[in-house]
C-alpha cells in the first residue's frame, strides 16, 4: 500500500472543542500538504486501559483543496480540514479544522497533532494547561481561561513544537488503521 494511502488513519477524530486555537489559519491549501490522492477508509480506535476499544470505521476524502471524513453509516461529512507535516521527513503532521463547513464563516481553527508508521496512525489532542516553558519561550500568543484553558497562536512552528512537546507527556486520543 503507498504511504498517500496509510496517511488515510491520521485525520479523523477531530474534537470541535479545541484547546491549541488561532483566529486565522495557521495552513492554507498553498502551505498544506496533500498525502492522501483518493479516498480511504480506515478502522479507529479510542483507549481502553491498557488496550484500544473499536469504534465506527471513517472513509477520508478530499473535496477542493480540503479534506472531510465521514464516518461508516453516516451521510454526515466533517467541516473540511489541512494537514501539513511538520518538518521534512517527519513523520507527524499538524491538523486543522475549522469551526464551519463554510471557510467564509470560520471563526476560530482548531489543531491537532497526528504521527503515523505507515499503517497505524496515532492522534493527540493533547490538554492545553499551558507548561510555564511554552509562555517564557514566546511559543503561546495568549491563554484564554475558559471552561478549560486555550491556548492561542499566531505561528505554525511555535505550535508545531508544542504540539510535539504534549505529545511527550499526554496518552493518545485515538488510533487509526488502514483496512485492507
Amino acid at each position: 500500500m503507498n504511504l498517500c494511502r496509510r496517511l488515510a488513519c491520521v485525520i479523523t477524530a477531530f474534537a470541535l472543542s479545541g484547546c491549541y486555537v488561532s483566529k486565522v489559519p495557521l495552513i492554507t491549501p498553498s502551505t498544506a500538504d496533500y498525502p492522501l490522492m483518493r479516498e480511504a477508509h480506515f478502522d479507529s480506535f479510542v483507549p481502553q486501559g491498557k488496550g484500544w476499544r473499536p469504534q465506527a470505521g471513517r472513509r477520508i476524502e478530499r473535496l477542493g483543496a480540503y479534506y472531510v471524513y465521514a464516518t461508516d453509516g453516516e451521510e454526515k461529512k466533517s467541516p473540511p480540514f489541512l494537514l501539513k507535516r511538520v518538518a521534512r521527513r517527519s513523520n507527524f503532521y499538524v491538523a486543522q479544522m475549522n469551526d464551519r463547513s463554510d471557510q467564509k464563516k470560520v471563526s476560530e481553527y482548531y489543531y491537532e497533532l497526528v504521527r503515523f508508521d505507515g499503517v497505524t496512525a496515532v492522534q493527540y489532542q493533547g490538554t492545553c494547561g499551558p507548561r510555564p516553558e511554552w509562555t517564557s519561550r514566546g511559543l503561546i500568543d495568549k491563554v484564554e481561561n475558559t471552561a478549560s484553558p486555550r491556548c492561542l497562536f499566531s505561528d505554525f512552528q511555535k505550535l508545531a513544537t508544542v504540539l510535539q512537546e504534549a505529545a511527550k507527556s499526554e496518552a493518545p486520543e485515538a488510533k487509526f488503521v488502514l483496512r485492507k
